[in-house]
C-alpha cells in the first residue's frame, strides 16, 4: 500500500511539472543567427557579456540624434518569467528629474556586421511614463552582442 501511495504521489508530481509553463514572450538569437525574417520585429540587444538573470550588467554609449548617451542594462528574466516590455536600458547620470528608457528597438536591416534598428526613447517621472518619446535610427556591431531577444 506504502509503496502504491508513493509512485501516486511521485506519478502525480512528475505529471505537474510536464504540464508547467513559464512565462515568457521572448526568443533568444546568436547574433550570427539573425536573417531577414526578422526585420520588422521588436527587439531587445544584450550587448557585451550575456546580461541573464541580470548577472552582468553591461554600459554602452549610443548616438541619439547627434548626441552621445551612455546606457545601461535593465534584465528582469530568470529562465522562467521573462517578458519582452521588462529588457530595456536606462540611461546613465540622467541630470534632470526624469528617467530616460531606451526601449521598443525595431530591427530596419542586417549586414554581415551590424544590426540597424529605429528605437524609443521614452521618458519617466517617478516611474510613471510621461507623454513625451524621441524615435532615432542607430545601429550594433554584430561582434559586441551576445544575445539578441525577439518579442513572439
Amino acid at each position: 500500500m506504502k509503496r502504491k501511495i508513493g509512485l501516486t504521489v511521485f506519478g502525480v508530481f512528475f505529471l505537474t511539472c510536464l504540464i508547467a509553463q513559464d512565462g515568457s514572450n521572448i526568443k533568444y538569437y546568436e547574433p550570427t543567427n539573425l536573417d531577414s525574417s526578422l526585420i520588422g520585429k521588436y527587439c531587445h540587444v544584450d550587448f557585451g557579456k550575456e546580461s541573464f538573470g541580470g548577472q552582468a550588467i553591461d554600459t554602452i554609449e549610443i548616438k541619439v540624434i547627434g548626441q552621445k548617451m551612455k546606457f545601461y542594462e535593465h534584465r528582469e528574466d530568470n529562465g522562467f518569467n521573462n517578458w519582452f516590455n521588462q529588457q530595456y536600458l536606462i540611461r546613465v547620470d540622467d541630470k534632470s528629474q526624469t528617467s530616460t528608457r531606451l526601449q521598443n528597438s525595431r530591427i530596419d536591416s542586417l549586414t554581415t556586421d551590424r544590426i540597424y534598428l529605429t528605437s524609443v526613447l521614452s521618458y519617466y517621472a517617478n516611474e510613471s511614463p510621461i507623454d513625451t518619446i524621441t524615435i532615432f535610427q542607430h545601429w550594433y556591431d554584430r561582434k559586441n552582442i551576445s544575445k539578441v531577444l525577439i518579442k513572439n
